[in-house]
């Protein structure tokens, strides 16, 4: 008597090996990436204090980047970096308190860590990876930058004029950058995945020209190979 065994399907559990092994379908072991997440939230939190003391040279150079491109749309603007604040100074005053540069940037050590956790090829491609992507996310930092510029710019001028407000768009663009800081440092971890930057360049092997033993040697000697450069 056959019995009939039931076909796997994509919602069927695994069966279970006599070694006891707690592998899940796919051949994914289920502890593995559970390891990477517990490393990750290791490196996310061992890089914190690390983000928090550099944030003052990020907001220097991130509000200098942004001043200098902002000048040429308004040169009334100029933002004046001071520690971890970008301050608004509009014809030589300043108007605002500023942004403080941890609202912009606390995305970024989920960033680093999504990407040191990432398997590569080799070390090289690692740290290409992780500075494609640490400057995507400064490029953004200078944009949303200088959207709270524009932002700030158009607050003052309303007040003053007591018009409409043109400052939505980037009031949209400032805020939703700030608030949705995890959400875009896991689309930039998975942009530098699908790039393939965490895959090494192959090296390409030397075809080496085989010479029969029998034939003239190709230095040109006259003898054989095998008596003269294939000895």
């Amino acid at each position: 008597m056959t019995t009939s065994r039931r076909p796997s399907s994509f919602f069927s559990r695994p069966e279970s090996s006599s070694s006891g092994s707690s592998d899940l379908a796919f051949g994914i072991s289920g502890h593995r990436w559970l390891k990477r997440f517990a490393f990750a939230l290791v490196l996310y939190i061992v890089i914190l204090p690390l983000w928090w003391y550099s944030l003052g040279a990020l907001s220097a150079v991130a509000g200098a980047c942004a001043s200098w491109i902002y000048t040429f749309f308004d040169a009334r603007v100029t933002l004046n970096p001071r520690g971890r604040v970008v301050q608004f100074v509009l014809n030589g005053r300043l108007q605002t308190n500023g942004v403080r540069m941890d609202m912009l940037t606390y995305g970024l050590p989920m960033l680093m860590a999504l990407v040191i956790v990432t398997r590569s090829n080799s070390r090289v491609a690692s740290l290409r990876a992780l500075a494609v992507g640490c400057a995507v996310m400064f490029v953004l930092t200078v944009c949303a930058l200088m959207a709270w510029a524009k932002m700030t710019s158009g607050q003052l001028e309303q007040q003053a004029a007591q018009g409409s407000d043109q400052s939505s768009f980037f009031f949209l663009a400032f805020h939703g950058f700030g608030f949705s800081q995890p959400a875009i440092a896991v689309l930039i971890w998975l942009m530098l995945i699908m790039l393939g930057l965490f895959k090494g360049r192959s090296k390409q092997r030397r075809r080496v020209a085989t010479v029969a033993r029998n034939v003239s040697c190709p230095c040109g000697s006259g003898r054989k190979y095998k008596r003269c450069c294939g000895a």
